[in-house]
């Protein structure tokens, strides 16, 4: 577990990933470490149960991506 001390100017964005497969996982995982921007990113998928931690998530992402309906490579490689 890791905490982060933000001061303005900075600023880290939070995504939540829904339904992302393993393999994928792995992909997202390597293009951020490659990545200057830092990111907050959740994942979550529907076997997990966790319904009420996947909505406090979703009430602070900035960005919600469904790996069901887009390919969340796409986002990070903007």
């Amino acid at each position: 577990m890791h905490s982060n001390f933000i001061t303005p100017p900075d600023y880290i964005e939070t995504v939540l990933i829904l339904n992302a497969p393993q393999e994928q996982i792995k992909v997202l995982a390597t293009m951020i470490q490659q990545r200057e921007q830092c990111y907050n990113v959740y994942f979550y998928n529907d076997l997990m149960n966790q319904t009420e931690w996947r909505d406090r998530i979703r009430q602070k992402a900035d960005t919600i991506l469904d790996a069901n309906l887009t390919n969340p490579e796409e986002y990070f490689n903007k």
